[in-house]
């Protein structure tokens, strides 16, 4: 089956890995990525499906993904590990929210599904700061460097996921107005390949 997209006067046509398929949630092989993308929901997901790939190795394991984001570091260590070294056959389903750095996480499956009222934030790196801590012009000027690396590692893995369809320069713009999609949007830009009814 092909998927026929229009994107400024240009026809892409993209072979649909959807055609007869259909979404089977196994509780089993269900991991939850619920909350922060932080320290301690990375160990739990890792630690879960590294147990279920020793159950069976050649299954899918399907991860819930609803967070409000969190660091873009740890985002992107999941991403390297499921991508690079564990390679589960990971699908990932969201719902809900799944904003900021916990798209990564969610880009991080073979097959992702959304459900129909899910949304997604992007926005660009920033930081919070302990009150009555000093910073000095280094310190600020490599926060800077290191913040604008990750949104540009970010905008890449995105870019990725649509295949080629939206440039690391036009997520870039994105995450600079604060965008907000639809599941529906998601779909059409190639993040998730289909919409849970």
């Amino acid at each position: 089956m092909k998927t026929k997209t229009v994107t400024k006067g240009k026809e892409l046509i993209q072979t649909s890995l959807w055609s007869g398929d259909f979404f089977m949630a196994r509780p089993e092989r269900t991991v939850e990525w619920l909350g922060g993308v932080n320290y301690e929901n990375l160990q739990k997901a890792l630690t879960q499906i590294k147990s279920l790939l020793l159950e069976g190795p050649d299954e899918e394991v399907h991860l819930l993904v609803n967070s409000y984001g969190g660091t873009t570091g740890i985002g992107m260590s999941f991403y390297d590990a499921v991508k690079s070294w564990l390679r589960p056959r990971l699908v990932t389903i969201g719902s809900g929210d799944v904003d900021s750095s916990a798209i990564i996480v969610f880009l991080s499956g073979e097959k992702r599904y959304l459900t129909k009222n899910t949304t997604l934030l992007f926005h660009l790196a920033g930081r919070v700061f302990a009150d009555g801590k000093r910073y000095s012009t280094a310190d600020m000027e490599n926060m800077l460097k290191e913040d604008k690396l990750k949104d540009y590692q970010y905008a890449c893995v995105v870019s990725d996921a649509t295949l080629g369809r939206y440039s690391p320069e036009k997520v870039l713009d994105l995450m600079a107005k604060n965008t907000v999609i639809t599941s529906e949007e998601a779909v059409s830009m190639g993040l998730a390949h289909k919409v849970l009814e």
